[in-house]
């Protein structure tokens, strides 16, 4: 069954995360950062008495930190990292979306303002694809100003800790957009649902391309991203054709109809980066140095076109 929230829900939750002052404990949200209350200690002499007052700095918390495995994406090359948010800064909401085959809870975390129109980022959805982590770090060290972005780090964690491809269950979950067997795929529609969002970014090695999928919107956001990174004109992202395997855009059209996507294929950062992806012949490797320049451009053509589209 596909999973449901009421609106009403999400919107609580939206209302929690807008709350500078708002409890920190609720029941699917955790908000940061928190500010605790000030102490204050009086102290009396036989003269006057002093009143000193310390304050303590507002906790700054990433409650998904230690869910989000280390993984061999951290130690490819000299200048790997992995999708764990190790930028400084922390989101201004996060939010479990879901668990996956072993256990591990799925994040997604927010970034920019929480009113207006919201962006859906997947950074990682197989687990051996490293060099998205650089998209998202992009993301993470200068948020939108404009429109806000629900980011999920990782929708595989359990392929992210092995370094494979598929789930634990052995599925791809880039195959599962109607079928829905695997909590991964799940979670993914499940994010869409509360976050209806405008646009959906999905990010994956290793074949060096843009593709926009139904819409307008997102061939403007590919086009400008792909052009950004000097990939040239953008491709179709595609649908599966082989009998109920369906990619995650397309069982995002069934949650939201009308959903549009962008497809982002960075390369390889790396030999033992998606070393057998399903078409061998479109592989390509880059260095680490060309996709951090190609994450940063493509970050600044998606806000540029998102916050104000041509005409």
């Amino acid at each position: 069954m596909r999973p449901r929230l009421m609106a009403a829900a999400f919107a609580a939750v939206m209302v929690a995360a807008c709350s500078a002052e708002g409890s920190t404990a609720t029941t699917d949200a955790t908000i940061a950062p928190t500010a605790p209350a000030s102490s204050s200690t009086t102290s009396s002499t036989t003269t006057a008495p002093v009143v000193s007052n310390t304050t303590t700095e507002p906790a700054r918390v990433d409650p998904s930190y230690d869910d989000i495995p280390e993984g061999q994406c951290s130690h490819l090359t000299v200048r790997s990292i992995g999708f764990r948010n190790d930028t400084g800064e922390v989101a201004n909401g996060y939010r479990e979306i879901g668990t996956s085959t072993e256990g591990r809870t799925i994040w997604s975390e927010h970034w920019g303002p929480l009113a207006g129109p919201q962006v859906l980022v997947f950074g990682q959805v197989h687990g051996d694809e490293c060099a998205p982590a650089f998209m998202v770090r992009a993301i993470r060290e200068r948020p939108p100003t404009e429109f806000g972005i629900w980011l999920v780090p990782t929708l595989n964690p359990d392929g992210l800790a092995d370094h494979h491809r598929r789930t634990a269950l052995d599925v791809d979950p880039n195959r599962d957009g109607y079928d829905l067997v695997t909590p991964e795929a799940r979670a993914a529609m499940h994010a869409t649902e509360l976050v209806e969002p405008i646009l959906t970014v999905h990010l994956h090695s290793p074949y060096k391309w843009v593709g926009a999928h139904n819409g307008v919107l997102a061939t403007q956001v590919a086009t400008a991203m792909s052009y950004a990174a000097g990939w040239g004109y953008p491709k179709n992202a595609g649908r599966v054709r082989n009998g109920t395997q369906a990619f995650l855009w397309e069982g995002q059209e069934l949650v939201v109809p009308g959903s549009q996507s962008v497809l982002v294929e960075f390369p390889a950062t790396s030999p033992l980066e998606s070393p057998a992806p399903p078409d061998l012949t479109q592989r390509q490797e880059g260095t680490v140095a060309e996709v951090i320049v190609a994450a940063e451009a493509m970050r600044d053509a998606l806000y540029a076109t998102v916050a104000e589209p041509p005409a």
